[in-house]
C-alpha cells in the first residue's frame, strides 16, 4: 500500500502538473492528519521532485493555550528533524468574523489563504500547497448542494487554483489513514474538528455517514461527477470568455455589450457571462447567488425596464443606454449594457456637454457619454490622430474666430448658417431630426460657436458657412485658424 499510495501520489502531480522542479513549496502545515501526511510525502519525494520545502502553521486563536501549544510543539519538532523551514502567524480569527458579518469558518479560511499567499510572496515560495482530499471536495459539494448552488459550483475543489496546489485531491481520507498508520507519521488532533455547531463538521459528522450508508463509495463517485460537470464548466465558460473578448467592450471601470448580441447566447452562457463580469470586475463572484444571476437577466432582457439597476449592493450595477459613436454622425444606434464595479454615471443623464472654451494656441479636453474630447485651435491641421480616434476638424477666417471658441451642448432654437447659393438657417432641432439622431443624445454632441454665439458647426454632423473643409479650396489660407476635436471612446 505504501509504494502504491506514493506512487499514485507522484503520478497525480506529474499528470496535473502541481508541481515542477526548482519549485519552492510552502505548506499549509496545521499539523493534522492530511497536512501531516502531505509534508511527509512532499519531504520523501523532495530530491525526485526537485523542490524546496517549507510550512506555515497559522493560530487561529479560537483554541485553548494548552492544546495550541502542545501542536505547536509537535509541528516544531516535526519541521525541525526534517529540515524544513516552519512559519508561524496567527490571526484573531473571531473578531475578522464579527467585524466582518462572515462565519467563523468563513473568516478562517480567508485569514489562511491571506496569509499564506502573502508569506509566500515575502519568503520565495511560488506553490502553495494544502491538503484537501476527495472526502473534502465530496463534503463541499454537499455543503453547495444544500444552499442550492448552480452547476458551475458542482466540480467540488480542483486540484489547482492559480498557485495554489492540492496533490491529495486523488486520494480518499481512509487511504490517508491506512499510508499515515503504515509509515507512522504522528499528527495532532484538533478539538473543535469534533464540533458539529461548525458547518463543514456537521456534515462531516453527521450527513456523510448516513449518504455513505446509501453507498459507500460516494465520494469517489462524486468525484467522476465533479470530473464530467469541470469539463463541461469548461465549455461554458469558454463560450462566455469568448464572447467577452471579442464582442464587448472593457476596462477596471465597466463592462459595455449590446443587447441584441447578448440576446442570441444560450442561457447557459449568458449566466456565465455575468458571473465572469462579477470576477472581472469586483474580483470574483461569492455573492453571485441565483438571485443576482436572474435580477441581471430580468433587467438586460427588459422584464422589468429602468436604465439603471443595483445588482449587488455597493458592489455591482447594470445599465441601459442607446449606444452611438461620434466618427459615424451618432448615427450608428444599437441598445447597449453596461456593467460597473461602481455606480454608473448613465450616459444620457445630467446636464450634456459641458461649456468650455478653447483660444488660439489651446487644446482643451473633456470626457462625456463614454468618450473623450480633444479640442484645439492652432494655425495648421493636427500632425496625428491617435490610433482608434476621429478627427473632426475645419477652418475659419481670423475675423470670424474672433476670441475664443465656445464648446457647449445643443440648446432650444439653436440655428446654424447653411452653405450653398440658397444660403439661409437652419434650426439645429431640425438638423438632428433630419440626421435621425436620437433625441436623448442630442444635448451630449458638441457645437461649437463664437464668442457671440454664432454656431460655426455641429461636431460630426454638420459645418456652417462660416467654416471650411480641410482639403476643400480656399482651405488652409493666410489669415485662416484651424480647428479640431479629436474623438476617442473610453467606455
Amino acid at each position: 500500500m505504501k509504494n502504491i499510495f506514493e506512487i499514485k501520489f507522484f503520478d497525480f502531480i506529474k499528470k496535473n502538473g502541481l508541481i515542477r522542479p526548482g519549485d519552492k513549496i510552502l505548506v499549509a502545515y496545521s499539523g493534522g492528519l492530511d497536512s501531516s501526511c502531505l509534508l511527509y510525502l512532499l519531504n520523501k519525494l523532495r530530491s525526485k521532485l526537485a523542490i524546496d520545502l517549507g510550512a506555515l502553521y497559522l493560530n487561529h486563536q479560537i483554541r485553548s493555550e494548552t492544546e495550541l501549544a502542545e501542536e505547536i510543539r509537535f509541528i516544531a519538532e516535526n519541521c525541525k528533524k526534517t529540515g524544513v523551514e516552519l512559519i508561524i502567524e496567527k490571526a484573531d480569527v473571531a473578531k475578522a468574523a464579527s467585524e466582518g458579518g462572515l462565519s467563523l469558518e468563513e473568516a478562517a479560511r480567508n485569514a489562511r489563504y491571506e496569509i499564506l499567499k502573502s508569506a509566500a510572496a515575502g519568503r520565495g515560495y511560488n506553490k502553495i500547497a494544502t491538503a484537501h482530499h476527495l472526502d473534502d471536495s465530496a463534503e463541499t459539494a454537499v455543503m453547495k448542494l444544500v444552499k442550492g448552488a448552480s452547476p458551475s459550483a458542482m466540480a467540488g475543489i480542483s486540484e489547482s487554483a492559480g498557485n495554489v496546489v492540492r496533490p491529495l485531491m486523488f486520494a480518499l481520507r481512509s487511504e490517508i489513514e491506512e499510508y499515515a498508520a503504515l509509515n507512522d507519521i504522528g499528527y495532532c488532533q484538533d478539538s473543535t474538528n469534533r464540533d458539529i455547531k461548525y458547518e463543514r463538521n456537521f456534515v462531516r459528522n453527521e450527513i456523510m455517514p448516513l449518504i455513505k450508508r446509501l453507498n459507500p463509495n460516494f465520494a469517489s463517485k462524486l468525484s467522476i461527477f465533479g470530473e464530467i460537470q469541470k469539463r463541461e464548466n469548461d465549455f461554458i465558460d469558454s463560450a462566455a470568455v469568448n464572447f467577452f473578448k471579442t464582442l464587448c467592450r472593457h476596462d477596471e471601470r465597466g463592462i459595455v455589450f449590446g443587447a441584441a448580441e447578448f440576446a442570441g447566447l444560450h442561457l447557459a452562457v449568458k449566466r456565465r457571462f455575468i458571473l465572469h463580469a462579477l470576477r472581472v470586475l469586483c474580483g470574483g463572484a461569492n455573492e453571485a447567488n441565483f438571485a443576482v444571476v436572474s435580477s441581471a437577466l430580468d433587467f438586460i432582457e427588459k422584464k422589468n425596464g429602468g436604465e439603471y439597476r443595483e445588482l449587488i449592493t455597493g458592489k455591482f450595477y447594470a445599465s441601459r443606454a442607446a449606444d452611438f459613436d461620434p466618427a459615424s454622425r451618432y448615427g450608428a444606434f444599437e441598445e447597449k449594457i453596461t456593467f460597473g464595479a461602481v455606480t454608473p454615471h448613465l450616459r444620457f443623464e445630467g446636464e450634456g456637454f459641458p461649456c468650455l472654451t478653447v483660444a488660439e494656441g489651446e487644446t482643451k479636453s473633456c470626457d462625456c457619454a463614454g468618450f473623450n474630447y480633444v479640442f484645439s485651435l492652432g494655425a495648421a491641421p493636427a500632425a496625428i490622430v491617435p490610433a482608434g480616434a476621429h478627427e473632426f476638424g475645419f477652418f475659419l477666417r481670423r475675423e470670424a474666430a474672433a476670441g475664443p471658441l465656445v464648446i457647449r451642448r445643443f440648446r432650444e432654437g439653436d440655428k446654424i448658417k447653411l452653405y450653398g447659393p440658397r444660403g439661409g438657417t437652419q434650426k439645429l432641432s431640425d438638423l438632428f431630426t433630419n440626421a435621425k439622431i436620437y433625441g436623448p443624445l442630442r444635448k451630449f454632441i458638441p457645437v461649437i460657436c463664437a464668442a457671440d454665439g454664432e454656431i460655426f458647426a455641429v461636431c460630426n454632423v454638420k459645418l456652417s458657412a462660416y467654416a471650411i473643409r480641410a482639403g476643400e479650396k480656399n482651405s488652409g489660407e493666410a489669415g485662416q485658424v484651424y480647428f479640431s476635436a479629436i474623438s476617442k471612446r473610453i467606455l
